[in-house]
């Protein structure tokens, strides 16, 4: 790779002259990373560690305190040629030496300047602590003499026996939760609940500190196989968007020869949570629920999965999944080394600075670099506007202000920095202009595109499939199920539904006409006889034959006929034989052959938008997308709906509406919607490959999700109106998601 390395330095004058060495404590560990040897420098007494390489390492073993730093760099680059460290290298070198106290300057010691040492590294950690405010850390105690004491004790946990207990556990524990599926959803909605808060801070301070055991522990057994390393001299609260949690300084890991012990260290917490994670399992499935045990045991399954899937073990962010990934993949400071990269390609390439150092050395680390510097970039955007919301919705004036600083730190900041180095810089002043309109281009083209590029807007809203025409059938008597049509079958008006039979039933009849032939009998031989014995008779016939009319129609009633032809639709399985049905009970829903209705509710943030929008929309099927036809809006209703056109919308269903919790049913809505009402136009449904879908065969009150058609914006407009209904809706601020976004007319 050929770049610029200036060999000189216009400050070397002042440290040519001095006679700097490590100090006395300071050990030397070599490590392999792809290929490539590096060197390890610790001070056990500081905890402190730095990586070299073979150059590097050169220059700095032969600062003994007599030689010069002129005259080791003059040595080394006779030893080295080109592969020697330039005099600018050399300074860097020395510097990073100097904060990480790992060097001896060439005079005595000097008490005033290392208090001033100290101050300036305690000031710069209390500036750390403010910039992050997130996950600001706070040293309390010393646990090395701690861990010395139990470690042989634990050392076997990290062993064969027990990474193969460990793996049995886990066996267990996810045994245990098999078949418990729906039992562990619901559960998780009483997770927030102010009663259950405490017990799950409790849990989660718990767990974090059996996990942060879990570091401290394994960089002791993997470390003291190395002449006594692995110290852990830190233990302190580090305060996790504003809640503290436990953690330990584990960095002497990092002197640890193997890839493989300094990745087992890296995931050693997870290792841990996991194992208490299964325990919590294994007692939630035996426990009662309700009960004070069951109810810990999901808090701390709840907390070992979620922080442990999302958090520990996601390499975007600086939590364990990063420390495991830069260790296995042998590229060590992963996410400073793509982010200079990032800014070298920006510097090289779009700026046009010359004399700049590659820091990717070969083409994967290029590309690895390039995909890791976005991905958590954007993750990090994306992680810190979950964390100001989730804020935010507990404590609105803390969330705020965690905005104004997330505000400032993203943005704020770079852009002042990205100022300086642009108008006052030294290494772009060759190439200044170019810098200048560079910058300009790269900030003002992409906000130029998203606020004045016009581009589709296509709110969507859900909606239920309804037929033109539909009825539902019920059984009319009582009796045992001997036949039922199958679900989606088509039948022609007249075909048999379903059919019952009742020997009740049949029985009652055959006794109201053998008593109506009695009566009839009796009648003719009274017919010579007294009056008023016929009228007695001629009241008994009536009487028993609207009896007999009755039962006749009851017996006929198990049997049911399709009024219209239609699809059939059972609210039954359909090998029901033996099933008995009592009266009133349904037994499925017949609706006609042809287009259906499409009824759509949108809520009052979107619905006012969607009534001016183009009445004609396209119609996807909710879980099937290839599934689509476009409609028609025939019909659109001013806000103040409650009435839900069917249960489906509602959220209890896995719909977008919400509803009143007072309503069992689950058709009324908390707040009233704008209803519309779509007819299908054209050819109908189709699938991916274009094909017709027979319209009656879609599920009666199938969830849908329409997309509206409206005039054309730029995607900045589209964004700050959300930004502003989000703002409206969750925390109940009064904006107004019309409003203009600078000012004067909307975009």
């Amino acid at each position: 790779m050929a770049f610029d390395r200036p060999t000189y330095d216009e400050s070397w004058h002042r440290v040519a002259d001095t006679r700097p060495r490590l100090r006395p404590t300071v050990q030397v560990v070599r490590q392999t990373y792809r290929g490539r040897t590096w060197h390890v420098l610790q001070d056990p007494g500081n905890n402190q560690h730095f990586r070299v390489g073979p150059a590097g390492h050169r220059f700095v073993g032969m600062l003994d305190g007599r030689r010069t730093v002129g005259q080791v760099w003059e040595a080394v680059g006779q030893q080295l040629g080109d592969d020697a460290p330039t005099q600018g290298e050399a300074l860097r070198l020395l510097g990073q030496l100097h904060t990480s106290n790992l060097l001896d300057r060439d005079l005595p010691p000097d008490a005033r300047r290392m208090f001033e040492r100290r101050q300036k590294r305690v000031r710069k950690e209390v500036g750390g602590y403010l910039k992050n405010v997130l996950f600001a850390r706070v040293p309390i105690w010393d646990p090395d003499r701690f861990l010395n004491r139990w470690s042989p004790a634990v050392d076997w946990v990290f062993g064969p026996i027990g990474i193969a207990l460990w793996l049995v556990l886990i066996g267990v524990g996810v045994w245990s939760l098999i078949g418990g599926g729906d039992a562990l959803w619901s559960q998780g909605g009483n997770v927030l609940a102010p009663g259950n808060l405490p017990w799950l801070y409790a849990c989660f301070v718990g767990i974090k500190a059996w996990h942060e055991l879990g570091h401290a522990f394994a960089c002791k057994r993997f470390g003291r196989r190395r002449h006594g390393r692995g110290e852990v001299h830190t233990v302190g609260i580090m305060l996790m968007v504003l809640t503290p949690v436990p953690y330990v300084d584990a960095t002497s890991a990092w002197a640890l020869p193997s890839k493989w012990q300094r990745a087992f260290v890296g995931a050693a917490g997870m290792y841990a949570e996991l194992a208490v994670a299964a325990v919590a399992a294994v007692v939630w499935s035996q426990t009662a629920e309700g009960t004070l045990a069951h109810g810990l045991a999901y808090n701390l399954m709840f907390i070992a999965g979620v922080s442990t899937l999302l958090f520990n073990a996601n390499p975007l962010i600086k939590f364990d999944g990063y420390y495991i990934l830069s260790d296995l993949i042998e590229m060590p400071n992963l996410n400073q080394r793509a982010t200079r990269y990032l800014t070298y390609l920006v510097r090289r390439f779009a700026y046009g600075v010359r004399q700049l150092l590659n820091p990717a050395h070969t083409r994967g680390e290029k590309l690895v670099f390039v995909v890791y510097g976005l991905a958590a970039l954007a993750y990090r955007v994306f992680l810190g506007v979950v964390i100001v919301m989730f804020v935010a919705d507990k404590l609105f004036f803390v969330g705020a202000l965690l905005a104004i600083m997330a505000v400032v730190g993203y943005v704020v900041v770079p852009a002042s920095k990205l100022l300086h180095y642009v108008t006052a810089s030294a290494e772009p002043a060759r190439v200044r202009g170019r810098t200048v309109l560079a910058t300009l281009a790269m900030a003002g083209v992409p906000v130029a595109v998203l606020a004045l590029v016009p581009v589709p807007d296509r709110p969507r809203a859900s909606g239920v499939l309804e037929a033109r025409q539909r009825a539902v059938v019920h059984a009319e008597a009582g009796g045992t199920l001997t036949q039922l049509a199958p679900t989606g079958s088509v039948v022609a008006a007249g075909d048999v539904l379903f059919r019952a039979e009742s020997p009740e039933a049949e029985a009652k009849v055959r006794e109201l006409e053998a008593k109506l032939e009695a009566l009839r009998m009796r009648y003719q031989q009274a017919v010579t006889g007294e009056p008023s014995e016929q009228q007695v008779l001629v009241r008994q016939l009536a009487a028993t034959g609207e009896m007999l009319d009755r039962a006749r129609r009851d017996r006929d009633a198990l049997t049911a006929y399709a009024p219209f032809a239609g699809v059939w639709t059972a609210g039954l399985d359909d090998d029901v034989r033996g099933h008995y049905l009592r009266r009133g009970d349904t037994v499925g829903v017949l609706r006609r052959a042809g287009d259906p209705v499409v009824r759509v509710a949108a809520d009052q943030y979107e619905g006012p938008r969607l009534a001016a929008a183009d009445e004609r929309v396209e119609v996807r099927l909710a879980g099937r997308p290839d599934a689509h036809f476009r409609g028609r809006v025939v019909e659109a209703l001013a806000a103040g709906q409650r009435r839900l056109p069917s249960a489906a919308l509602g959220q209890p269903a896995g719909g977008p509406i919400a509803v009143d919790p007072a309503d069992a049913e689950g058709r009324t809505a908390a707040e009233p919607f704008f209803a519309f009402r779509i007819e299908p136009v054209g050819t109908g449904p189709t699938d991916a490959a274009g094909q017709p879908i027979t319209t009656y065969r879609l599920a009666d009150h199938q969830r849908l999700v329409v997309r509206f058609e409206l005039p054309p914006r730029p995607l900045l407009s589209q964004w700050s109106r959300r930004a502003r209904q989000a703002l409206q809706q969750r925390f109940q601020v009064p904006v107004d998601p019309d409003a203009p976004l600078f000012g004067g007319a909307p975009l």
